[in-house]
């Protein structure tokens, strides 16, 4: 098993025992944690999307990084993207991050670094700071222009999630 797989793993993992400590009652998701500790990753993203596709953004998560990385089904950075997405109009913070990564990579959709400015504005606010450095970053290759209409993005999504 190569170092990366190992890292996905350890991420997966650690995934999981946050769910398990936020909402141990989530139904579907413990027979997915069940199936990540057994290393039968196929079976849990099954778990996991089933209730994924029910509304839970605690679910939607980890199937959009299984999909993101390849794990436990064929890797698909557009469907990866499409469930950050979901996860994040839900509220899931990390969502939110990783929707503004994906944008600045163009990683299952197309680039654009207006978007991920906002995207990464909405989760530095609503996690503490966390992306503020990735917010930065994208900051430094924005026009004037694009700078302001990044920030009245950033401030409509703000209010749309009501976060400060």
């Amino acid at each position: 098993m190569s170092v990366m797989n190992k890292m996905r793993i350890h991420c997966l993992l650690f995934l999981v025992c946050l769910l398990g400590v936020v909402s141990p009652a989530v139904a579907g998701i413990p027979g997915a944690q069940a199936a990540i500790l057994k290393g039968d990753f196929t079976r849990a993203f099954k778990e996991f999307k089933k209730e994924a596709e029910k509304g839970n953004p605690l679910a939607m998560a980890p199937v959009a990084v299984m999909l993101h990385f390849g794990q436990g089904t064929k890797q698909d950075l557009k469907q990866a993207f499409a469930w950050y997405l979901k996860a994040a109009k839900k509220g899931y913070e990390a969502g939110m991050a990783n929707v503004g990564i994906m944008y600045y990579k163009g990683a299952g959709t197309p680039q654009n670094d207006v978007k991920a400015y906002a995207w990464l504005d909405l989760a530095s606010r609503a996690r503490g700071g966390r992306e503020h450095n990735a917010k930065a970053r994208v900051a430094g290759f924005l026009s004037a222009k694009q700078l302001k209409q990044a920030q009245q993005l950033a401030l409509s999504l703000r209010k749309q999630f009501h976060i400060k």
